[in-house]
């Protein structure tokens, strides 16, 4: 264990979690006006505990840890109280956001010299959905309303080489995905890693003009006008020179990848793009990615390789809807509902910030999902620690933790991962 990187470790999570700043948060958004016996750090530090380490179902499940570890005898009616304030979903918000800035860190980077190194920052931007209570269906409106009539989504811009997410909004089911995109001019000199959802030829245009990038899957329908195209192994298809995709898209090469470089007409404009068109047996079609990398600089090969890298996305959602207590209460109270979601990501988040952490000081691989999954006794005690201000105690159980994650939670074939996961494109640990 290298004991400068877990002092730094220890430091950086007591001064996250510190009564002084979470009260002032409270403060900022009239979640608490004067002080009582339910302080708002005392609940911050349990609520997290309980939706990272134990499966919840209702508010008195977290009534009942909060009572043993205050060691105090609170109401149901006065604990449910501090949840159904209008501030507090607000209140958890702000207490996610302030640990976003604080614990976002590269944990991943690309070699000097890698064509990928060159990127302040690789972006993936995705939505996830999931059902609340039926009651909830005027604030929530689900986009399926026989199967979910309410529900909610996750717009979430992740940020690849810090291994978390750097914005998160929650919204109805039903809002527009590509409402909630970063603007442009904040993504000069970052790519950003796109699903066929977010497919905008004008705002890919005008990401490019403010000097950042895009890999992003197609839509099945589009038909630019073919200026170039070239097979995996090099040779140039000139037959198709100058026509329309869908005229001569039954004529692309099947067992190679191909490159095209092709155009749109957009009123006076003309948006030019690379396209890698790929084959896929089982579905029988064609699967299309368009970028605006450099051809000189990204081969076809690099350009597949970095969108698969969108998929860590993916299993960020997975986790949090599996072991963060995301989709566990039943209740028809917006405030309530809402709050408590802000409250099993911080969860999820911190899991996360504790698993990178345990990496840089372990000097090994571990897996986020073993790390979400093993955060359970040992990761309580660390919790109460910081909860009564016992830095003695703290230091002991997070040391304990830290450990615990070494042996339990490594990656399953770290080999599998530098040939086809998510290091096979160079990605290394910070």
């Amino acid at each position: 264990m290298n004991q400068r990187k877990f002092t730094t470790f220890l430091e950086k999570l007591t001064h996250s979690l510190n009564p002084e700043k979470i009260t002032e948060i409270a403060k900022q958004e009239d979640f608490c006006v004067r002080q009582r016996r339910i302080t708002p750090f005392n609940l911050v530090t349990c609520l997290v505990a309980v939706m990272a380490s134990s499966t919840i179902e209702s508010v008195a499940d977290i009534q009942r840890r909060y009572c043993e570890w205050s060691e105090s005898n609170i109401s149901y009616r006065a604990f449910h109280n501090q949840f159904s304030k209008p501030e507090f979903p607000e209140f958890m918000r702000e207490v996610l956001s302030s640990l976003l800035t604080d614990w976002l860190q590269p944990s991943l980077a690309f070699p000097e010299g890698h064509s990928f190194h060159q990127f302040k920052q690789i972006l993936i931007q995705d939505g996830s959905s999931f059902a609340v209570k039926d009651s909830l269906k005027k604030s929530f409106p689900g986009r399926f309303k026989t199967i979910s009539p309410a529900a909610v989504e996750l717009q979430v811009t992740m940020d690849l080489l810090a291994d978390q997410p750097c914005s998160i909004s929650l919204t109805p089911d039903t809002a527009s995905e590509r409402d909630y995109l970063p603007e442009p001019q904040t993504l000069s000199g970052c790519l950003l890693l796109l699903d066929r959802g977010y497919f905008d030829l004008e705002w890919f245009q005008n990401l490019q003009d403010t000097g950042g990038f895009y890999i992003a899957r197609c839509k099945n329908n589009i038909n630019p006008v073919v200026e170039a195209a070239y097979r995996e192994d090099g040779k140039m298809l000139k037959h198709v020179k100058g026509k329309p995709l869908k005229t001569v898209q039954g004529k692309l090469f099947k067992r190679q990848r191909t490159e095209l470089i092709v155009s749109w007409k957009k009123g006076k404009h003309t948006i030019t793009a690379r396209l890698v068109a790929c084959w896929i047996k089982r579905e029988k079609k064609f699967s299309w990615l368009i970028t605006n990398l450099p051809q000189e600089q990204f081969s076809l090969e690099e350009v597949s390789e970095a969108y698969r890298l969108r998929w860590q996305i993916e299993l960020l959602f997975k986790e949090w809807k599996s072991y963060a207590n995301l989709r566990c209460f039943d209740t028809g109270k917006e405030s309530i509902a809402t709050g408590l979601i802000w409250a099993a990501i911080t969860a999820a988040l911190m899991k996360r910030f504790i698993c990178h952490s345990a990496q840089r000081i372990l000097g090994k691989v571990l897996s986020t999902r073993k790390a979400a999954m093993c955060c359970t006794v040992t990761f309580c005690d660390t919790m109460l620690g910081i909860m009564r201000v016992d830095r003695k105690a703290t230091k002991l159980n997070a040391r304990k933790l830290i450990n615990f994650l070494g042996r339990y939670a490594g990656r399953a074939h770290p080999k599998r991962d530098c040939d086809s996961g998510k290091f096979s494109l160079g990605l290394q640990l910070c």
